[in-house]
Parts: C-alpha cells; structure tokens; sequence
C-alpha cells in the first residue's frame, strides 16, 4: 500500500538559550544522573574507579568523538531547570550538553588540583526539559583537546529568570561539528560562518562521513532537507536516511574559494519517520565531499512516496553471495591464539566444505573481517564499511565481554555497553536482509568471581534472544570464567586446542537450516511421551552431526520404578542415567564413577539434566535445577537415547534438548523453570504423542525410533572394534588391532576410504580424511568401529 502525505504538521519546539549560571543557592536535586550509568557511552570515554567519586566512579577519557547520552529522563512539567556538573580536569575544558534537539549550550570549566584526583568541581548552565520523556547528551567541545573528567549530573529547580518560550515550528537546525565524524572529517573555525565552526577535509580514501543521530521528528513523511555547504566545484554527497536508499546530490557552487564565505544552500526532499531518526552524509564513491556548516529540516507541502527499506550494498556488490558468512569480530573470531590463525572460524569452514563433499550440506563460502581489539562499538563504526562490501547474507558476530573492558570499563558498564552494542549489530543486520548470528561471550583469564556472575547473567540474557547464537563460554569455561589452562594461549586468547573446542560448540548444520527457512525456536508445552518398557517397544535416538566435546542433555521424565532413562556411547562403553532402587536419580559413568541425586522419582515431573565440560574435564548431573554432584573426566559422546528394554515399567518424557556446550548452574536452573535457551541448541523435541520424533532446533538433525535391544544401546565394547588413539588428531595413522581390508563410511553412509592392512602391525592412514566421526567396517571380521578424528 503506498502512503502519500501533504505534510501540514503543527509542532511546538522548545528552543531555548543554555546559560552558564554560578552561585545558584544549595537545594535537593530532582534528578541526579550518574555519568557511568548514561545509556551510551561512546569510546575514548571509559567508565574509572576512584575512591571519592559518586559511587565510587567516574567517566574519564572523554576525548574528541567521545559522549555521554541520557535516553530517558522523564520530567513531570516543562519548564526551565538547572543542570549541575560534579568535574575533575588538570586546566580549561569545555564541554556541551544537548537537550532533545535543542541546540548545545557550551560550558567552560577551570582545573581542579589534579586529574583524577576528587573532590568534584561544579559548573552549572540552566536548560528547558520537555514535560515526559527528555534525552541529554554531553559532548566534550569538538574544537579542543577533549573535555573533562565526568563523575555525575543533577537537575534542579530554579529561580533564576526563565528561558525564552520556545517558538512554534520548524526549522530545526543541525549544526555539522556536533555530528558523528568520521575518517579524515575535521571542525575547523571561520567567523561568519553557523556558530562559528564548519566540518572540512571530506577524503574519499578515508571513507569519510558525519552521521546525525536521535532526530526527533514529530510525524512521519517528506521534509525539505536544506544543506549549507562551502564547495566552488558543486561536489556530489550522498544522503541516507534511517535505512531507506541513499539520495544522490550534487550541491549548489559557493561563490568565492574553498574556506570561504559566503556558502551555498543545497535543497532536497527526503522521507523522516516519526521519533528518532539517523541521517548520513557520506561522499560520493567517485568524489571528495564538500565543507558542510550546517542542516536545516523544513516542513513542506511537497508530496513524495515513503521509500522501500533497501540493502545499502555498495555498487561492488553486483550480486549478493547467498551462501556466503562473514565472520566479524575480534581477535579470537579472527583466529589469534591459533597456529597460523586457523582458529573457530577457519575450523568451521573446514568442517562446512565436508559437509558439501559428503552431499549432507549446501556449497558455503565464508570470509573473516575480524580485527583484533574490536568492540561493539568498534564494529558498528567499521559496519557499513567492512560487512557490506563483503557482499554476503550471513554475517557471524564475534565479540567478547573483555574488550569491551579495555581502558578500564568496569564489568557491569561493559556488560550493558555489550549488550546494547549487539542488539544494535542485529538490529542493522535484519534491516538490511542479513541473516545474523552471534558468539555468545567466552572466557578471559582475567575474571574474578564477581566479573564471572556477570559474565553468566550476560550470556543467560543472550541465550533467550530470538537469534541463532553459540555458547562459546561453556567451552572453554574452567568453572571460573576463566580458560583451561590447557587450552589458553593468553589471558585473552585460546590456543589452537582452545579455538577447537569453540567450533565444537557450533551447531554443523546451523546456516542450513537457516537457508531452509527453520525460524528461530519457541518452547512448546508438549502431550508427553510414552517410553516405558511396559507400553513401549521402542527407544529414541539421535546421533550428533559431528564431533561432540562439550555437552548438555536435558530432559523432563514422570515416572517411579527403576530403571534407565536416558544412556549414551562413548568410545569407552555406555554412560547411563537411572533411577536406582531407592528412586533416586544416578549417573552412571561409562569410565567408573557415578553421581547420585537426593532427589527420588515419585512419579512427578522432574527436569533432569547432564553437563560435559570436556576442556574442563567434569561432568555435573542436575535435577531440577539443583546440582547433584559432579565427576571429574573427558568423555566423547557419539549417539545419545532415552528409555530402552532397561526403561522403568512406566516413564514419560517431555522436553528433549540437547546442546553442543557446557551450561552453568544460572543456565541450568533457567531450564528447569521453563526458559528457552537457543544457544549451542542442536536438538529440542517437545515429544508430543502426535509428533515425538519433530525436532524445532535450528539444525537439520534428526531422532528416529529405534527397536529395544538388550541395553537401549548395545555397548560399543560387545558389538565394535576399538580403535588406538580414539579420538585422533588428523593426518596421524590409528591402530585397528587386526589385518585385512577396511572400509571408512562418513556417518551417513557415504564409502569415503579403503585401505588394506596386511598385518596387526600396519596402521590406518587419516591423511585423507578431515575432522569428523567415521564408521569403519573390517571385510573380514564384519565388524564396526567409531573413529573420530579431530
């Protein structure tokens, strides 16, 4: 449906004049705004601790590019306010406060006695605050060094002389230094020209642009968008509005020479949505930008169609790859740590080109655009740039909770700058028609115990976004936050084992099933599921699509007597969940040992899950929620069951999921209490009576109906071979044990390799093969073996 509007809009703004008031008399505040709590705080500036301060912290480095912003400070009346700012600075400083889009006031400040040294000076400047919901952002003054050390704000009443009342209607004036710049753009100074500055340097090979953003329009539709820029050759800009297609214009010629007034004023038509808006100015792909002074909005009585929302790919991009991932990151996802760089992303791309040979997956491409020490932020400064021009539709997000500390941000700011950075990176991504999917945060060997209960809640908080996601922390995870040591290259960096580990965590089929459209999974309340040996003559299974590590099976059962209810092989024999004769659960280890619950089976529900961490080297069994105890040990699971001929008399399932990570308790007990958890998740079957086999994962595994054998699963040791080492490393030779002809199949029963060996001595070549699990058949014994290589 097209909307056309004749935009004839009655708005009220609040202009107003920020002046600097001193001596203003001592009164409790209204509002007391803490500088490391605002909602954005935009790198250099960095949240500090210091004895003194307001709650013990303050923001400093508040460089050029840097800000503070206040999303939401409500008021309850309109009106003329006082703004009080608690500073610490070695000399002169300056610094704006914007309010809404009203324009800045300026604020200069004397040195107090040292840098980060309290007490707190104040300044004071009065500013008019909307009734409702205000946003305020404090920029350090574009023109010097850099502004003040910032520790917090109050907003009080007043009674000095009232601001001017704000005059009705447009426009509303953007001044370009207060704007976001970018690459080579610099504020200089010229008498004459808006509020005595202007942006130059507009270098098309420092892909150079200003952005405004928080244009608080009151009504969507078209607006005249007036730009007065100082360029005698008339150079073309490109204009982008929120993501609607970029607007191409060449500007108006300034009589006289570059740096010089009088400056020209260049009109376009463009489309605003009502509340916030982002508007781009970026040069022409062909061309140096003009200087630009200022932007004026204008109502308009001129009609135009709102435009299709469009990817802003870059004319390079003749086509978008459909089977393409780009990585985007940090270090890690780059591959640091790793020798030769082969890190997660490198192994995962192997393991995606095995799939396409063995016809079980589609033909992916991937590139890595990681740079080491990224940030959030970071990335969506460089996002348009770099992921854009990589012409994919999937893009892989990579990024840690410990670079977002670097410079000093505390844990807890660096968690929600984390937090509000990725939501942001998703936000693009889906706007634009790019898939995306995110690493969860991952380990750092600098965490303490309070930096590790942050870690988790931020990781519990990603694993219920509707966004595919990896669970990165449970494998590497040393029950501290920290990485395995056997595993850890550096405090921040896995070694080559450790970046192993990670790719484990990633579900194989994952783009897959995204390419088949599986939407993103929701909990479902489920009929159960019979699989009592009483009523049931069949067992479910499901085998995992590649080598598993870390691992977690979590399930509902209702049932009273004893027996197994869930098993799972390893290369070592059979490891089992049971109730035992006194009804409580047990885990049985297929390598000696066993965990036993307090809890006893009383025919009511119960949420029983097991956690691997295979770098860590434990096992955890939890019912409901509650750990039961842990075992120490490295186990290999190669196919996974619940009930069996062992099955009690009466057991009912519900709620299967099985995740290719390690979970924490914070996770765990989020399971028992019904939340869905999506990261890592390979398999979640609801187990209704009308679908039990139907898997709502984002993968393309699959479980089947088995018929019951002696055991559920019949023990590797009684029906394989055993293969020396198991699991190998590839391109190392494994010994079978036996001579004669071998047949190496892939899982899916693809005939990969033959080789014969023509006495025990002899040993199987894996120079062939790539990181996976194989089954290989001896011709002359009819026996089978699991072998996985890694």
């Amino acid at each position: 449906m097209r909307n056309y509007f004749n935009s004839m809009k009655k708005v009220k703004f609040s202009l107003f004049f920020l002046l600097s008031v001193f001596g203003l008399c001592a009164q409790s505040p209204i509002l007391v705004l803490e500088a490391e709590n605002a909602d954005s705080i935009h790198s250099p500036a960095r949240v500090k601790s210091g004895d003194g301060f307001s709650n013990g912290k303050y923001v400093g480095g508040n460089d050029r590019g840097s800000y503070l912003f206040f999303h939401n400070v409500t008021m309850e009346k309109a009106g003329t306010y006082e703004f009080k700012t608690y500073f610490n600075c070695n000399g002169v400083r300056r610094f704006t406060v914007k309010v809404n889009n009203y324009p800045e006031v300026e604020c200069t400040v004397n040195g107090t006695a040292k840098w980060d040294t309290p007490p707190a000076e104040t300044a004071k400047v009065l500013i008019y605050l909307a009734a409702g919901t205000n946003t305020i952002k404090i920029t350090p003054y574009p023109t010097t060094s850099g502004g003040p050390n910032l520790d917090k704000f109050e907003i009080l009443e007043t009674s000095e002389s009232p601001l001017p009342v704000p005059q009705e209607g447009f426009p509303i004036t953007l001044e370009a230094e207060y704007a976001h710049l970018y690459g080579a753009l610099k504020v200089k100074n010229l008498e004459g020209m808006s509020n005595g500055r202007y942006v130059g340097d507009f270098n098309n090979k420092s892909n150079s642009y200003l952005q405004f953003t928080c244009v608080d329009i009151p009504e969507e539709g078209p607006y005249e968008l007036k730009i007065f820029t100082n360029d005698p050759t008339g150079r073309p800009l490109d204009i982008q509005i929120n993501n609607y297609a970029k607007t191409y214009i060449n500007v108006n010629k300034s009589e006289g020479k570059w740096d010089q007034l009088p400056t020209a004023e260049t009109s376009v038509l463009v489309w605003l949505d009502k509340g916030l808006n982002t508007i781009s100015f970026t040069e022409s792909c062909r061309y140096d930008g003009p200087n630009i002074d200022k932007i004026e909005i204008h109502e308009t009585d001129q009609t135009m169609e709102k435009p299709d929302i469009e990817k802003p790919y870059p004319e390079s991009c003749k086509e978008i790859d459909e089977y393409k991932i780009s990585f985007m990151g940090s270090s890690v996802c780059y591959g640091t740590g790793a020798t030769n760089d082969y890190g997660y992303a490198y192994i995962y791309t192997d393991l995606l080109k095995q799939r396409k040979q063995e016809n079980i997956g589609k033909d992916w491409t991937t590139s890595n655009i990681s740079i080491g020490g990224n940030t959030t932020q970071m990335v969506l400064d460089r996002w348009e740039r770099d992921l854009l021009r990589d012409c994919g539709r999937y893009v892989f997000y990579g990024l840690s909770l410990g670079n977002e500390r670097n410079n000093g941000t505390q844990t807890d700011q660096a968690a929600k700058n984390y937090e509000k950075g990725m939501k942001q990176l998703i936000r693009q991504a889906d706007s634009v028609g790019i898939v995306p999917v995110m690493a969860s945060n991952y380990a750092n060997g600098g965490f303490n115990e309070s930096d590790y209960e942050i870690l988790k809640n931020l990781n519990l908080t990603i694993q219920q976004w509707e966004v595919p996601s990896v669970n990165m922390l449970g494998a590497v995870d040393d029950g501290a936050g920290r990485w395995v040591k056997a595993i850890e290259s550096d405090g921040a960096h896995p070694n080559s084992d450790g970046h192993r580990e990670m790719s484990y965590a990633i579900v194989p089929s994952l783009f897959d099933a995204l390419d088949a459209g599986k939407t993103i999974p929701q909990r479902q309340e489920s009929t159960a599921y019979a699989l009592g040996k009483a009523s049931a003559t069949q067992h479910i299974e499901f085998v995992p699509e590649n080598i598993v590590h870390p691992f977690t099976l979590s399930f509902e059962v209702k049932a009273s007597s004893a027996g197994t209810l869930a098993s799972f092989e390893t290369e070592n024999g059979t490891g089992n969940i049971k109730i035992d004769e006194n009804g409580n659960i047990v885990y049985e280890s297929p390598s000696d040992g066993q965990i036993t619950s307090t809890t006893s089976a009383n025919d009511e529900w119960l949420c029983i899950s097991l956690t691997h961490y295979y770098a860590w080297g434990m096992t955890q069994l939890y019912v409901n929620g509650v750990k039961c105890g842990e075992l120490s040990e490295k186990l290999v699971a190669t196919k996974f069951a619940l009930g069996g001929s062992n099955a009690p008399d009466k057991a009912d399932y519900r709620q299967l999921f099985f995740w290719r990570s390690g979970m924490n308790d914070k996770e765990i007990a989020a399971v028992a209490e019904g939340k869905m958890l999506r990261s890592s998740l390979e398999i979640y079957a609801p187990l209704s009576n009308e679908s039990p086999l139907l898997n709502l994962a984002q993968s393309t595994n699959t479980l089947a109906l088995v018929e019951n054998t002696t055991s559920g699963i019949t023990s590797l040791k009684e029906r394989c071979m055993l293969f020396s080492p198991n699991p190998v490393k590839q391109g190392e030779r494994v010994n079978a044990g036996c001579s004669g002809i071998f047949e190496i199949y892939s899982v899916n029963g693809m005939l990969l390799d033959r080789q014969t060996l023509r006495n025990e001595n002899e040993t199987i070549s894996t120079d062939a093969l790539t990181a996976g699990t194989y089954v290989i058949h001896s011709n002359d014994t009819g026996k089978i073996g699991l072998l996985v290589i890694y």
